[in-house]
């Protein structure tokens, strides 16, 4: 009787998603933004599984058939339903740009702001829309002011492009990076917040962090070094490229000063979408080109912004609003504690992502031995349909677990590396 009733609701539910699917097929045709606009609606999803909601995910993504993509960690699969909003708003805005560009598709574009402050727990005020995580950061660290000799704290785990900012401020004005050297796998997070302690100095302005870290994965216990750094002259920035959309994320608590991250990876957006978040206290301190017209999607300093794009990317905020960002993040852990477990079993690698469950998060990364080459391996499951990230700097490779992979996914991954290793 259980499965009968399951089955129903299955059923019920992709009929829906039929349904919805078309009213979108019928708004391409007729040009309906509002019928579209509805999407494909998951808030009545509460009944379901997690297996047959995530499955219906799946379903609504562009991959090709067969493919087991694990590399959300670098671009993430945008669904159906971007690709479709945005191009029906390209042919709207072409028929009339002017027009379209500054009068109704801008005002729809500036509601995006909304959705981002709704999405990850900030006031609308703090949110500003850049192109990705690294427009971000430099546009914070392009526009603050800086004495030569002060002091950046950060790691030797964080990505090129949060980097590039911390660059600048050295080429330009004398800056000096202090890059603390990150346990991996890390054990605790008294360890990590100890680590943070003995590195500060009375030189240290500006702290910068990932909340999940690129390379091991790591999931940095923001809200503690907030207030490690409260009350002290410290910016303390965080690169959030790899947690929205993984992980439920409420700003305000996190306590940070600015928080980057970028629309295309674990949020599933359009590629080229991003966004700043910088707390009320320290707006002024920040002033660059950019923002001074201001931090809406459109201003006199920013130029003309690509609308559909933004739109579009409001429209995946909203698909995952539905779904429920807690629930999401429960079935991304879920499946990396698979991961873990079964990469674990495997002889001749090495595990360097954390098993505790504070410091993890859905990617989980490995090292191979000696006599193995990761771009070996990323060759031949890229010709097998696997799709994975090398790590050449440590010989590994990292896995990405979202909300639409599965444990099968692992399964096949797994039995690929026992062949090559």
């Amino acid at each position: 009787m259980d499965n009968l009733i399951s089955q129903n609701k299955l059923l019920n539910t992709r009929r829906s998603l039929l349904k919805a699917a078309s009213i979108s097929t019928l708004a391409l045709v007729s040009g309906s933004v509002k019928a579209f606009s509805q999407g494909i609606d998951f808030k009545n999803s509460t009944d379901i599984s997690d297996n047959d909601l995530y499955a219906e995910v799946r379903n609504q993504l562009m991959l090709e058939d067969g493919l087991v993509y694990l590399n959300t960690g670098t671009l993430g699969p945008a669904p159906q339903l971007a690709f479709d909003k945005i191009s029906l708003m390209l042919k709207r805005l072409e028929a009339n740009p002017a027009i379209e560009n500054f009068g109704p598709m801008g005002s729809e574009m500036e509601t995006v702001r909304d959705k981002v402050a709704k999405f990850m727990g900030a006031d609308v005020e703090e949110i500003i829309l850049t192109r990705n995580t690294t427009e971000g950061i430099s546009i914070v660290c392009s526009g603050i002011k800086w004495a030569e000799g002060d002091e950046i704290l950060t790691t030797n785990h964080e990505h090129g492009g949060a980097e590039t900012g911390l660059d600048f401020l050295a080429d330009t004005k004398g800056a000096v990076i202090k890059k603390m050297t990150m346990p991996y796998p890390a054990e605790s997070k008294k360890q990590l917040l100890d680590l943070v302690k003995s590195s500060i100095t009375s030189k240290t302005k500006m702290v910068l962090l990932s909340h999940v870290e690129t390379v091991t994965g790591l999931r940095w216990p923001i809200k503690e070094v907030s207030e490690i750094l409260k009350g002290k002259d410290i910016l303390f920035i965080v690169d959030g490229a790899q947690a929205p959309g993984m992980l439920h994320i409420d700003l305000h608590d996190l306590g940070c000063d600015v928080y980057a991250c970028s629309g295309h990876k674990w949020i599933m957006g359009p590629k080229e979408t991003g966004v700043l978040y910088m707390k009320k206290s320290i707006q002024e301190k920040v002033n660059n080109v950019f923002i001074t017209g201001g931090y809406t999607a459109y201003s006199r300093s920013s130029g003309t912004r690509n609308a559909p794009i933004i739109i579009g990317f409001g429209d995946v905020l909203d698909w995952h609003m539905a779904i429920g960002t807690k629930r999401s993040e429960k079935r991304c852990m879920e499946l990396a504690a698979y991961c873990y477990d079964e990469l674990s079993k495997v002889s001749g690698i090495k595990v360097i992502s954390s098993k505790d469950p504070e410091l993890g998060s859905a990617i989980v990364s490995f090292s191979l031995p000696e006599t193995s080459d990761n771009g070996e391996l990323f060759r031949s499951m890229r010709d097998k349909g696997i799709t994975i990230k090398r790590l050449p700097q440590y010989n590994a490779i990292r896995i990405s677990n979202h909300i639409f992979t599965t444990n099968d996914d692992v399964d096949k991954m797994v039995a690929l590396l026992k062949e090559q290793v």
